[in-house]
Formats: C-alpha cells, sequence, structure tokens
C-alpha cells in the first residue's frame, strides 16, 4: 500500500510541474560566438518566444569547438524545457569530426527557424561572367582554379567538396573564418567562394563581388531574382538538393510531450508575429518553420548521412560514419 501511494504521489507531483511549465525563465543556449548568423536568429527571437511563454527568455552564448560545448552545455542540463539549443548544423558532424560525442540524434525537433541562402560568387573584375563559364574554366583547368572557404566541415567546404564529388576539381583553401575568405574573393587571391546572401549583398551593389549562381535545385532567391540556381549549370548536383544549413530549436532527448507542445505552440504563435516575418523578409532568410516536431531530426538525418561521408572520403573527417551507424546517402 505504501508503495501504492508513493507512486501516485510522484505522479502528482510530475502532473503538477507539467502543469505549471513555465513558471521561470527559459535559457536558449547559442553554441555560437556573439555577431554570426545564428546569434543574430537567436537574439532577434528571443523575445517573440518570450512573448507567448510568458516568462523571460535569457540567450546565453557558450562558443567552442564547432558548437560542441555549447550543445554538451545545454545537454548537460535536466530534460525539462528550461534549456533551450539553439543548433545550426555542426552536431551532424561532430562525432565524424572528432569534436564532440552528441548528435542531433540525442536531442528532440521543436522546429526549424531560418536559413540563408548560399550563393557563388566572384571578383567583380571577375572574367566569369556565368556559373557555366566558371564550370567551363574548372573542367578545363583542373585543380587550378581557386576557391576560398572558412574552415574544415564548414559550409562552404562542404559546397566545395560537392563540387569535387560531382567531378570538378576546385583548389580549396581555408582561410579561418567567413570574413577572411570574403575578401581573400574580392581582392582577387581566388577566384571564387560561397557565401550568404545577407553578407554579400552589400558587396554585390557595389561592384565588389558579382553573384553567378544561388545553391538551390530550382528556386531562385527574391534579394537577386536574375541569378539561376546552381544546378542549371551543374545537373548533377540536384541529388543532392536542397542542402541548406539552418537554424533550428532543439531540447533534450526524454523532455516530456507535454512541455515540448508548449514550447512548440508558442514558437508557432512567435513566427507568425510580424515583427519576426518583418525581420527575416528585410534579412532574406528562407523560413523553414513548417519543419517541426520529430520532423526535424529526420531533416538532420538526410543531411549527416551525405555531409558526414563527404568529410570522411575527403579525408577531412578523421572517424568512419559508419561507426556512428551513418548510413552513406
Amino acid at each position: 500500500m505504501k508503495k501504492v501511494l508513493l507512486f501516485s504521489l510522484v505522479l502528482v507531483i510530475a502532473a503538477s510541474v507539467l502543469a505549471s511549465y513555465p513558471n521561470r525563465s527559459v535559457t536558449l543556449v547559442i553554441p555560437w560566438a556573439a555577431g554570426g548568423i545564428t546569434d543574430r536568429v537567436g537574439r532577434a527571437f528571443a523575445p517573440y518566444l518570450e512573448k507567448y511563454l510568458g516568462v523571460p527568455v535569457v540567450v546565453l552564448n557558450q562558443p567552442g569547438a564547432s558548437g560542441a560545448i555549447g550543445t554538451d552545455f545545454a545537454y548537460s542540463k535536466p530534460a525539462d524545457g528550461y534549456t533551450l539549443l539553439l543548433s545550426a548544423e555542426t552536431p551532424g558532424v561532430f562525432r565524424v569530426m572528432g569534436t564532440g560525442k552528441l548528435g542531433f540524434d540525442n536531442f528532440e525537433g521543436i522546429m526549424m527557424l531560418v536559413e540563408d541562402t548560399k550563393v557563388v560568387v566572384v571578383p567583380g573584375n571577375s572574367p566569369y561572367q556565368t556559373m557555366d563559364e566558371l564550370v567551363t574554366a574548372i573542367k578545363e583547368n583542373p585543380g587550378k582554379i581557386k576557391m576560398s572557404y572558412s574552415g574544415p566541415g564548414a559550409s562552404g567546404h562542404i559546397q566545395g567538396l560537392l563540387l569535387e564529388e560531382v567531378g570538378l576539381d576546385v583548389s580549396m583553401t581555408p582561410f579561418g573564418g567567413g570574413s577572411p575568405a570574403m575578401l581573400a574573393t574580392i581582392s582577387g587571391q581566388v577566384d571564387f567562394t560561397f557565401g550568404n546572401i545577407g553578407t554579400v549583398l552589400d558587396y554585390l551593389k557595389t561592384g565588389d563581388l558579382r553573384a553567378l549562381a544561388v545553391y538551390t535545385k530550382g528556386e531562385r532567391s527574391p534579394a537577386i531574382p536574375d541569378v539561376p540556381p546552381i544546378a542549371d549549370a551543374i545537373p548533377e548536383m540536384a541529388r543532392y538538393l536542397p542542402l541548406t544549413f539552418p537554424n533550428c530549436i532543439l531540447v533534450k532527448e526524454g523532455t516530456p510531450p507535454e512541455i515540448k507542445q508548449v514550447i512548440l505552440e508558442a514558437a508557432q504563435k512567435a513566427v507568425q508575429d510580424p515583427g519576426w516575418i518583418e525581420f527575416t523578409e528585410s534579412s532574406f532568410y528562407n523560413r523553414m518553420h513548417d519543419v517541426q516536431g520529430d520532423a526535424v531530426i529526420e531533416y538532420w538525418k538526410r543531411w549527416t548521412s551525405i555531409v558526414a561521408w563527404l568529410l570522411y572520403d575527403a579525408g577531412v573527417a578523421p572517424n568512419s560514419p559508419a561507426d556512428f551507424g551513418i548510413e552513406r546517402f
């Protein structure tokens, strides 16, 4: 009888906790330094999430190890909905890159937020006027057309590896960050790079850069509607697209479904707020809010199966994806 009463008491307390969620501030962990796209998105989104959760949402930057430190920090907290993780794509490759032991399968999805379309850019005085011309040059000069990227495993590196995957041999050079990689292109040290539309728009307006293609299968960006999709010039790429690099809201595995539902409903209202919509439109971000719940983790499963093997096959990742049960795409 005592065991039954104790069990009943535990159920009553648990139900009370769930019913009262949230009753204190919620922490939104951003595993990157201030100033980047994930930080910018997180700080813009937090006030709207706060508005509809009804409690303060505190933004906490925990940068380091390509997001692994902040991800570990979020995972170290109880699965009670009071610690949320605003993640970028890197948990998909922590294990193969040796930067962390966690992956997206250690979390549960709430909602995708936004992604900033990638665009192929060349110097303003480049001889290449179209993506077709750049592709022709790469084919005629294997290993000699130079491309800059921020660092191993970063989005630009992944996109360059995909070029190689479809038979385009380019010379890729890391520059230690997105800004140095972009400046290397503007100055003509390299022939091209991949950048975010939000980053390159001002350079396109001044003529320092020229856009040749957006990194999509068929869609064009409203920011640069005259620029064609990369799959037009490289049809072989279509198999891997869309391969985006969005932000998403995650919670630790084991978070009660009732709490996840409260967070999801608040997020659904937040992304419909006129202020948030204006922010995303003015930044030319692609909204991915329809990807919710389990679909978030499913999205990253496909992404990981492509990218982890690309990095391993290129000799960049020291650990085989097979060791972690990651199937080849």
